[in-house]
């Protein structure tokens, strides 16, 4: 962790002018939107500014890790989900953390896993008790001025104490005044009204911005000093691992092999099979094989790590039951896949079930590139590649808007008739997010005619036609549902079959 070579008082005095940004911007009573990202924007911005004032710049990587970060803060203004609203503030926050380890230095395409949760960390720990030890770095003597100002200093204090003392003085005999006379009362309650829990509003939430920017601003500055960690010492040899190893492969055939009727079977093999449904074939089963598949990857890499290489044949051995593991786990890996079509085609698609099935198509791909690196002798390419691809899945979630991909699969798959298992959940799809809106209308006048009226009432009540999203929290997503809504309001209303309440207030 190097010295501060930027006098800490600019460091305070950034953060101060984001944590006002931050309590005029986030007061909006809505979701995190365009003021969230402004808020962000001007944390990348001082760090830029602040870095160019310091003898070792910014470097490239880390410049690039802040734009990132920016572009996923721009998820916030694009999408309306609130799922994706989170996962674009999560890397937001991820790939402004990154920089904070080393002070802005390159090191971000060389790290291991250890070392983004070590910067994680560092992030998290410089928010929360940076800004007092910029606090104390401040140079106070330099900013009272030189003795020759000196007195004009302490003629200031003298005059604070003046105030101070004369406080008490002013509300004893301005309290005898008011109750004494009722025009000089009431003169006096209009210019001391203060609305206290206001003001109080105002200065927790500037602190708290102010706080956490100048914290994480420091750690971007300065950097992390972490615990000096010894060599690390591998655990167990080639027998004992392989061991493991060999048993959990026998665990994984064992379960394919027993139930591969059931892993593959689909809905021929529920049709045969009594007691069995779709919601216990495949929604049971689903999330439990979401999980073995999500484990393996930090088994096999904390394999690789206590692996004690006292032989390059000891490699090849580790390789080779790596290797049967994780073709194992691909097939579970499209159990759980063929589960969830099944189950899809039957119910339909939701938040959970997709979100679901994101993570695991996540996560296999993760475990591929596992097996192209760590398998292949390549440990130092696997952690920033991960960062990767989880990032790209990210913003391809964002791309193709899952809500409405939700919408279009449900309908398509709806009969015409209420009572069928696959009938149209509206009060479901009408419920999604802005992103849904203009598919959902769209899509109105194919809709079973027994979902119409109260898909058409739910969006008529959740974007009323006339009103608009609040400039603070302002998204592209909820201001074009709003326009979508008021351009076919008069055929939404009709749709409905009912009177509306459309008044936003």
């Amino acid at each position: 962790m190097r010295a501060l070579q930027v006098p800490a008082s600019a460091v305070l005095a950034a953060g101060l002018i984001i944590g006002v940004i931050g309590d005029v911007l986030l007061r909006a009573e809505a979701m995190p939107g365009l003021n969230m990202f402004v808020v962000i924007v001007c944390m990348g911005v001082a760090g830029v500014l602040l870095h160019r004032r310091s003898d070792d710049g910014l470097s490239r990587e880390a410049a690039v890790s802040l734009a990132v970060g920016v572009v996923f803060a721009a998820g916030l203004v694009w999408r309306g989900s609130p799922a994706l609203r989170l996962i674009a503030l999560g890397w937001a926050a991820v790939w402004f953390a990154l920089p904070v380890l080393r002070a802005g230095g390159a090191w971000i395409r060389e790290a291991g896993i250890l070392g983004y949760v070590a910067a994680l960390a560092a992030a998290g720990g410089n928010a929360a008790i940076g800004t007092p030890l910029t606090v104390a770095a401040v140079d106070w003597q330099r900013l009272s001025g030189t003795a020759e100002r000196q007195p004009s200093w302490r003629h200031a204090a003298a005059v604070a104490r003046g105030l101070l003392i004369a406080l008490p003085l002013i509300i004893v005999f301005g309290g005898l005044f008011v109750s004494a006379d009722p025009v000089f009362a009431a003169f006096v309650t209009d210019i001391v009204r203060i609305d206290f829990e206001t003001i109080a509003s105002h200065v927790l939430l500037t602190g708290f911005v102010a706080w956490v920017s100048a914290g994480y601003l420091h750690g971007l500055l300065r950097g992390t000093q972490l615990p000096v960690m010894g060599e690390r010492r591998p655990l167990l040899t080639i027998t004992e691992l392989g061991t493991i190893l060999g048993l959990l492969n026998l665990l994984f055939l064992a379960f394919v092999i027993v139930q591969f009727r059931y892993l593959f079977g689909g809905s021929d093999l529920v049709a045969v099979t009594p007691g069995l449904t779709y919601a216990e074939y495949a929604r049971r089963g689903f999330f439990e094989l979401v999980w073995v598949v999500g484990l393996t990857v930090p088994l096999l890499l904390v394999a690789d790590q206590v692996l004690r290489r006292e032989r390059p044949r000891h490699e090849v051995v580790f390789r080779t039951i790596a290797g049967v593991l994780i073709v194992l786990v691909f097939a579970v890996f499209a159990s759980a896949v063929q589960r969830m079509r099944l189950y899809q085609t039957m119910y339909g698609l939701t938040e959970a079930r997709f979100y679901a099935t994101a993570a695991l198509l996540t996560v296999g791909a993760v475990l591929l590139w596992f097996t192209m690196t760590v398998l292949r002798g390549r440990r130092r390419s696997f952690a920033f590649g991960t960062l990767v691809i989880s990032a790209a899945c990210a913003i391809v979630l964002h791309v193709i808007n899952p809500d409405a991909l939700i919408v279009r699969s449900n309908i398509a798959r709806a009969p015409a008739g209420p009572g069928d298992i696959a009938a149209l959940d509206a009060a479901y799809v009408a419920s999604l997010s802005a992103d849904a809106v203009p598919v959902l209308i769209d899509e109105l006048a194919s809709v079973p005619r027994h979902a119409q009226p109260p898909i058409a009432r739910r969006l008529l009540e959740r974007w009323p036609p006339g009103t608009t999203v609040p400039i603070r929290a302002w998204n592209w997503s909820e201001a074009r549902a709003h326009r979508e809504v008021s351009a076919n309001a008069d055929w939404l209303r009709s749709m409905a079959g009912a009177a509306v309440t459309t008044d936003a207030g």
